[in-house]
């Protein structure tokens, strides 16, 4: 399934609406928070294996999507997949190598290959949840146990 530029609006759309997110003041999301997300997400894999790959699609209310900030598992390697996504579990099981930003880079693809067990910073263009308009995001991807772990914000 390639994802178009229309059909990256209409997700990000459709997330914005159906998880009731807002934008405003109230919404500092910050690095640490991203950080912090991927943290907690690995302590949990590390409990209960895959399996906590349905407690991370269970959005809000699993505690792993907080205002922008959701994590996102992925694999590795030439068929690498989107495992689980907080904010749109429709994406489980999407090959990375078909999704791009609008600018047509594949940051899955690239935080795939890059990720580090120390972590590390990509950016890319993605819809924003409070404007539902594309927006600068920033993600933060620790490679674990040869998967990869993302949570990232928008730069506003």
């Amino acid at each position: 399934m390639k994802l178009n530029r229309r059909q990256v609006l209409a997700i990000g759309a459709a997330s914005a609406l159906g998880l009731g997110w807002c934008g405003g003041p109230a919404m500092a999301d910050t690095a640490e928070q991203a950080k912090a997300m991927v943290d907690k997400a690995i302590a949990l894999y590390d409990e209960k294996g895959e399996a906590a790959f349905a407690t991370f699609d269970a959005g809000k209310a699993s505690g792993f999507l907080d205002g922008e900030i959701y994590i996102v598992v992925q694999s590795r390697g030439p068929e690498g997949k989107v495992l689980a996504h907080a904010a749109n579990p429709k994406l489980d099981g999407v090959l990375l190598d078909t999704i791009a930003d609008p600018t047509g880079k594949k940051f899955g693809v690239i935080m795939s290959a890059e990720a580090t067990e120390a972590g590390g910073w990509f950016d890319y263009e993605w819809p924003d949840p409070s404007t539902g308009k594309l927006g600068q995001k920033k993600s933060w991807a620790v490679l674990h146990k040869d998967l990869v772990f993302i949570a990232g914000y928008y730069v506003r």
